[in-house]
């Protein structure tokens, strides 16, 4: 019940965004909007590819093993599992650390006048480097929150921000090679398993 909520936006992405060539990147949270509305666009028809964010500490995909020093990224992962996280409906997963998702967000306000958090910020950058490998898609960021949180730990040290263009991900085939700072794996929509990989410590 909890993705019915994205069917009516789906409807207006539809129409506002034609054509098959859609990826969608989001934060995961609890499932629900990243999962929604790609539940939505595909039942319509809609070839969309599911791109997931998550902090380094969450147990969603399999990085609770890992402490990141600075994390304050709220509402991206959680320390209990969601049952309402369909993870056969994501093609890739992205794990971004702190010092990343602020590069992104700093980035979102200095280039593109966007106020944003830390999750939105880690969204940014990694629908950035997904881009750069395909632009002949468009890339859908969800952004799921406000700076107004963030203002003093993270903007007012804009000038630690580090330059996303320099910024790559370490492309990762399994859960045991996952390492901070900033991981992708190709997770193609399989489920959860109680028997994935242990991530490497």
């Amino acid at each position: 019940m909890e993705h019915l909520g994205y069917h009516e936006l789906a409807t207006l992405l539809a129409e506002a965004l034609p054509g098959d060539d859609l990826t969608v990147v989001g934060s995961v949270g609890t499932g629900a909007s990243t999962g929604g509305l790609a539940q939505a666009l595909r039942a319509a028809g809609r070839p969309v590819r599911l791109v997931g964010i998550q902090p380094f500490g969450s147990v969603t995909f399999g990085s609770d093993g890992f402490a990141d020093p600075d994390a304050i990224i709220a509402g991206i992962g959680s320390a209990i599992r969601f049952d309402n996280v369909r993870h056969e409906l994501y093609d890739t997963i992205h794990w971004i650390d702190f010092r990343h998702a602020m590069a992104g967000a700093v980035d979102l306000l200095r280039a593109h006048a966007v106020f944003a958090g830390l999750s939105t910020g880690a969204t940014y950058l990694a629908a950035g480097w997904e881009s750069a490998r395909d632009r002949h898609r468009t890339h859908l960021v969800i952004g799921a929150d406000t700076g107004h949180r963030y203002a003093e730990r993270v903007f007012t040290r804009h000038a630690e921000a580090d330059d996303p263009a320099g910024l790559r991900p370490r492309e990762i085939s399994s859960l045991a090679e996952l390492a901070l700072p900033w991981s992708v794996l190709e997770w193609g929509r399989r489920p959860w398993l109680q028997t994935e990989p242990e991530a490497a410590r």
